[in-house]
């Protein structure tokens, strides 16, 4: 089984690092309503065997966790100075000198009443994870087959989008088994108004005529760390014109090209959506170029972007 779905040796519960398959729970435990964070350690100048390792995002990330807890109601009994070392520790004990992933975890005890609980596990796991990113990958060019799924993208006035919440990924789960069951590699999301929102685990950026555009924070999206620093570098550093504004589902049947970005995909084209091929060349050549500066942010090597990156 992937370390993805088991997790590192070590992760890091309640304060002190211990085995992962040592941190149980009962099964009463209401998981369901815990939230979680998604973050990345990249390793410096991308040579495997460094030792150097740097969270990307590390600040906006944690802070994002504090936003998801309040809007949920959910207390962090840590600092976020506190949590930043308890993962150094975890990477520590787990040996970690390549990529890792990082999920910081928070969800209720059980007991009466959970919904008004006043008690919170904090688990931090991790694992290594293979980048889709750097010149030569081949991954990066494999076709990926999209669908506009028949479900829609959670709205704020049942569920806050903007929190990254377990709840809300039952709503991912629904449009990624409809993609598989209809041959697709994946499903992108309209919002209740009928506006492109986001793929099932990442934000949506589309381009046409050399401009990337890419649906605004109302369009019921995550407001995504990865998207921000995205919106900040591609005019900036590349630039490549950018708008924030509601895309409707015929703008992104003719868009030339367009791909999914967020913590986890990084940057990951797409081939078609609805059996409607996106531009002549895939990948696109400015989700190309986007892809190759973002590998090299990450990798330490754009001075102007190393604030965005913390020694871990």
């Amino acid at each position: 089984m992937s370390e993805a779905f088991h997790g590192a040796e070590y992760c890091w519960m309640n304060g002190s690092v211990v085995k992962t398959e040592e941190a149980l729970v009962s099964a009463m435990e209401p998981i369901y309503l815990g939230i979680f964070e998604g973050i990345k350690a990249y390793v410096e100048g991308d040579v495997l065997g460094s030792g150097k390792l740097n969270f990307i995002g590390w600040r906006p990330h944690i802070d994002r966790l504090w936003r998801s807890a309040a809007v949920n109601g959910l207390k962090i009994t840590y600092t976020k100075q506190e949590m930043q070392e308890a993962t150094r520790e975890t990477i520590k004990a787990n040996g970690f000198d390549t990529n890792v992933y990082i999920q910081p975890r928070i969800w209720p005890k059980a007991g009466k009443g959970r919904y008004l609980a006043t008690e919170f596990h904090v688990v931090i796991p991790t694992w290594k994870f293979d980048t889709l990113l750097g010149r030569g990958n081949p991954r990066f060019g494999d076709e990926r087959r999209y669908m506009v799924s028949s479900w829609r993208r959670i709205s704020s006035d049942a569920l806050p989008p903007q929190a990254k919440s377990w709840a809300n990924y039952a709503n991912s789960g629904l449009a990624t088994r409809e993609a598989a069951r209809l041959g697709y590699d994946g499903a992108i999301f309209l919002d209740s108004r009928g506006f492109v929102s986001e793929g099932t685990g990442a934000c949506i950026m589309t381009v046409r005529n050399g401009k990337v555009v890419t649906p605004p924070v109302t369009a019921s999206i995550l407001e995504s760390v990865t998207r921000g620093y995205f919106i900040e570098f591609i005019p900036r550093d590349l630039g490549i014109p950018l708008e924030v504004r509601d895309i409707t589902r015929v703008e992104l049947y003719a868009s030339d090209e367009a791909f999914l970005c967020g913590t986890g995909g990084e940057v990951t084209p797409i081939t078609s959506v609805d059996d409607n091929r996106l531009g002549d060349e895939y990948p696109g050549p400015i989700t190309t170029r986007i892809a190759e500066h973002y590998s090299e942010i990450l990798a330490g090597n754009v001075e102007e972007r190393r604030e965005w990156l913390t020694p871990v």
